[in-house]
């Protein structure tokens, strides 16, 4: 995709595609940047109408209409930069179909996007790059499920497709595995991976592509998908984020993108397919070594949200001059993220039921003495000059420390507790603990 060069003029507007956590956390941040004078959100929610130099458009991204109304908003509006934000768009090919020579789309195209949107895509990209993953049978069917199930003690079930952070079931043993199969493939279909259970601490690590080359945050973040405390009961969307993670520093993040991120950004341009976008790589640390669990094409919700807390860079800047110089023969700078001192929390709050049966629309108050930490907007809307709950996950309390995770950690739940919602919610309470060094 050929980029017109940014002005930096203190005038540049950005479009942000999404209404979650992630959207807000990234609009927060990028509305900090000095060349910007608006940050508008489609659709956004009730946190990101209230934000500085921010406006909600009522436009949606599922379908081809709402891409059509989207394109005819961004010539109209003559936005500089626009920002996809959750995965869905991006695998419905939403980049393909606004991008064009004066655009600037920062997101993957739908080819790329397969690395997540397709798990047998990207377990056959990794097995062709020697790039360690957990080993997996693909199934077709049921009954291919059910016998890789018994070749396995210790499985993990994993959807082919987008299933919202909630397609991928942990067993212990085969037994467990079987019972949950069927109802499995009920929810998200018969195609799926039946993979080792790989044991270790795991880990998100981010970089920004620009489709030749990756600059990856030097911070590690750790997601917590259970939805109750000690890792327990179902996966979620994400219940909480931390970082920086004591499991990866610098050193071993850098060999992560030069080894494992960079070759799947190589073999996607060499076949036509730049990359362009944030990429995320959720990996483990194993007794046999570092392994791969899952690529994504999208910042991560919540991590992104502990992140923004943490990095002191422009991202607007970043991003605009790593796309400009992005399909030029013209050398691309070596470009470092500047951070902040010291650790981010971010704490969801969730609906009673998440992630099943919730219900919508009850009050939420107290927001307005949530100072100490940042509440981001996830499942949120605007009725009657009240802000009411609308999702599964509701808002990501994230406290920020130079002192370090303790303090990040009780600033984000000593703010949550000034929070009230008339249906009551959920949150776990060890957010961050695994991340403290032992006393």
């Amino acid at each position: 995709m050929n980029c017109k060069k940014a002005n930096k003029s203190g005038n540049e507007k950005v479009l942000i595609i999404g209404s979650g956590g992630r959207e807000h956390a990234l609009g927060w941040k990028i509305a900090q940047s000095n060349h910007v004078n608006e940050v508008i959100y489609a659709p956004g929610n009730a946190g990101t109408a209230i934000e500085n130099k921010s406006r909600n458009i009522n436009l949606n991204y599922q379908t081809e209409k709402d891409f059509e109304e989207i394109s005819k908003f961004i010539s109209d509006e003559k936005i500089d930069l626009t920002i996809i934000g959750p995965e869905e768009p991006l695998a419905n090919g939403i980049v393909d179909y606004l991008g064009c020579a004066w655009r600037k789309i920062f997101g993957p195209s739908k080819n790329c996007t397969k690395l997540e949107s397709d798990k047998f895509f990207s377990y056959d990209l990794m097995d062709k790059l020697n790039i360690h993953q957990a080993k997996s049978v693909k199934c077709y069917t049921l009954q291919e499920a059910i016998d890789a199930i018994q070749n396995n003690a210790g499985t993990v079930i994993k959807a082919r497709g987008l299933a919202a952070g909630k397609g991928v079931a942990v067993c212990d043993t085969k037994d467990e595995a079987l019972e949950k199969i069927v109802s499995h493939c009920n929810s998200y279909g018969t195609e799926l991976l039946i993979a080792e259970k790989l044991v270790g601490e795991e880990f998100s690590v981010f970089g920004i592509c620009n489709g030749t080359k990756i600059i990856p945050l030097k911070i590690s973040f750790q997601d917590h998908k259970r939805l109750l405390d000690n890792d327990q009961g179902p996966n979620t969307g994400g219940m909480g984020a931390y970082g920086p993670t004591l499991i990866a520093n610098s050193i071993l993040i850098n060999e992560i993108a030069k080894n494992i991120m960079m070759p799947m950004i190589q073999d996607l341009h060499g076949s036509g397919n730049p990359y362009c976008g944030f990429l995320y790589a959720g990996m483990m640390m194993t007794d046999s070594g570092l392994k791969v669990i899952e690529f994504n094409c999208r910042f991560g919700d919540p991590e992104c949200q502990a992140a923004m807390m943490l990095i002191k860079t422009d991202l607007y800047e970043m991003i605009s001059e790593l796309m400009d110089n992005g399909n030029s023969n013209q050398k691309i700078p070596d470009f470092e993220l500047e951070y902040n001192p010291g650790s981010s929390c971010c704490v969801i709050i969730a609906s009673k039921g998440y992630p099943e049966k919730y219900q919508n629309g009850f009050v939420i108050n107290g927001l307005e003495n949530c100072i100490d930490a940042k509440a981001f907007h996830s499942g949120t809307k605007s009725a009657n000059n009240q802000i009411l709950t609308n999702g599964g996950r509701i808002l990501g309390v994230t406290g920020y420390s130079s002192n370090g995770l303790g303090d990040a950690q009780s600033i984000a739940y000593k703010e949550l507790e000034k929070i009230t919602i008339d249906g009551g919610f959920h949150y776990r309470k060890d957010i961050g603990k695994k991340g403290l060094k032992p006393v």
